[in-house]
């Protein structure tokens, strides 16, 4: 059976694409809503995003790493939008707010209590803006470091010293959870 990618660019198939779109729309819309802080212009983005991409369908075998450009037309489109806002500055890679943290169910996570999931996603909200985007860019959308260096314009070593500060944190933050969780399944 031939990959979505490779019915939507040759067979025009937009039950493909629909499928696409539904794979990736919320964490683009997360990554778009990081930079315009408001949910319609941010939704506008991300269509924007996959009306272009559908419209240039017959090159999507030319595009390196989908993920990084979908990642970057958001980001870019999101820019344009702000620069037709006078009111608003460029947006800051330090100041952008990432909003949802999502942790989606496996296996591992549905061993989590609800405390312990509420005591990692306070851990992660409190981080400071540009590492709690890396590390959601990372662990939630499963972008490898390399990918989110080349989405938000960092050095490789960047993204790793702002993954190992978030990670650091959320240790330190949830080292007492886990021993009192620890506790708590040992006891018969």
């Amino acid at each position: 059976m031939p990959s979505l990618l490779h019915r939507i660019q040759f067979e025009n198939d937009e039950t493909a694409f629909r499928e696409f779109y539904k794979e990736n729309v919320f964490k683009l819309f997360q990554f778009a809503f990081a930079f315009v802080r408001n949910k319609e212009l941010a939704e506008e983005i991300v269509n924007d995003v996959f009306l272009r991409l559908w419209q240039k369908r017959d090159a999507l075998d030319k595009i390196d790493n989908l993920n990084v450009y979908l990642y970057v037309a958001v980001k870019n489109t999101a820019a344009n939008y702000l620069r037709k806002d006078f009111r608003r500055k460029q947006p800051d890679i330090d100041n952008l707010t990432v909003s949802h943290f999502y942790l989606s169910p496996d296996p591992e996570q549905v061993m989590i209590t609800d405390e312990l999931r509420k005591t990692i996603e306070q851990s992660v909200n409190q981080l400071p803006p540009k590492c709690k985007l890396i590390f959601k860019l990372v662990k939630e959308d499963g972008l490898s470091g390399n990918e989110v260096a080349a989405i938000l314009r960092l050095s490789y070593k960047t993204v790793n010293a702002q993954l190992a500060i978030a990670l650091k944190k959320l240790e330190q933050d949830l080292r007492p959870s886990l021993q009192e969780y620890h506790v708590k399944v040992k006891r018969p």
